[in-house]
């Protein structure tokens, strides 16, 4: 057979193993929605998502190599572990501002703002998490003195508020919205509420450094996917109808979510944005022993949209 006419064979899909948060929330589980449409596929990825409820749970997993890529560690974690010299790679922003969370009590309850949390257990999920930070700096612009206590995901965490183990507890669309339509409980703190919040990234993306230096082909394309599903998601209705399915609520619970909770702005995969304010909470809540310096800060971000041009 002449060389022209030779059959093409088709390049395998290269296996990647991803871990991320928080099942059913929008901007955590868009990948597995990318995966399910075949974006991913197009990419010739081959996706092996896990499940955590987020925070040193991703970090741990990338740090030993056990996963390829942390959909969304918080970024105090990340700053932490990256002084230790761990060996993590911050590819990406994943999530800038805070409009996703929110804090709440029992309807009952007397609490009607975070200024009366003096000696009250306030929720957030697992430490190095988005929720500590954003909890931590709630509290701190509050004035109030408060434990935070680390509850898990938020369905548990609702168990533990209705149940009065936990004064405050802490969610994202759409675990315990129907509680509050019902009455049962009462938003009393939003995630940006707090000065500086909306503009900071709180959560970002991880790989391992030998990951990193060995299969980098691999986190471009993994990038590009991610890239194009988030257009996708916010093109149209599919995606919105996956999170409808998955969360069992209607499609316009599922957009009141996405357009209010999830701007597309906030899943922008760069660049990091006010780093200096999750370096001071992290130095504050010592996680770091002293702020990064301006060529730590570079190297610390050195791969945030790199892998999308």
């Amino acid at each position: 057979m002449a060389a022209g006419l030779m059959p093409r064979v088709a390049r395998a899909a290269d296996k990647m193993r991803i871990v991320s948060s928080q099942k059913g929330f929008w901007d955590t589980t868009l990948i597995l929605f990318g995966q399910q449409k075949g974006i991913f596929a197009d990419h010739k990825l081959d996706l092996d998502i896990i499940w955590s409820d987020g925070g040193s749970d991703i970090q741990q997993a990338v740090i030993t190599g056990s996963t390829d890529f942390g959909v969304a560690p918080g970024i105090l974690g990340a700053l932490s572990a990256f002084e230790k010299r761990a060996p993590i790679a911050v590819t990406n922003a994943a999530m800038t501002g805070s409009s996703d969370l929110f804090w709440y009590v029992r309807a009952e309850s007397p609490i009607r703002s975070l200024a009366d949390c003096n000696g009250k257990t306030i929720a957030f999920s697992r430490p190095g998490a988005s929720t500590e930070l954003i909890a931590s700096t709630l509290i701190d612009h509050a004035g109030v003195k408060a434990k935070l206590v680390g509850t898990g995901g938020p369905g548990a965490t609702l168990t533990q508020v209705m149940s009065g183990q936990i004064d405050v507890g802490w969610s994202a669309p759409t675990v315990g919205l129907a509680e509050e339509r019902a009455g049962k409980l009462r938003i009393i703190a939003r995630g940006n509420d707090a000065p500086g919040l909306a503009a900071q990234t709180v959560r970002v993306g991880m790989t391992n450094s030998r990951f990193l230096a060995e299969r980098s082909e691999l986190l471009a394309r993994l990038s590009k996917g991610m890239q194009q599903t988030i257009d996708w998601a916010y093109d149209g209705d599919e995606a919105l109808q996956m999170y409808a399915e998955l969360n069992r609520v209607d499609i316009a619970t599922a957009r009141q979510a996405r357009d209010t909770n999830y701007p597309k702005a906030a899943l922008a995969l760069a660049p990091i944005g006010n780093i200096e304010l999750s370096i001071a909470q992290a130095v504050k809540d010592k996680r770091l022993s002293k702020p990064l310096t301006p060529d730590q800060i570079k190297a610390f971000t050195a791969n945030v949209g790199r892998f999308l041009a």
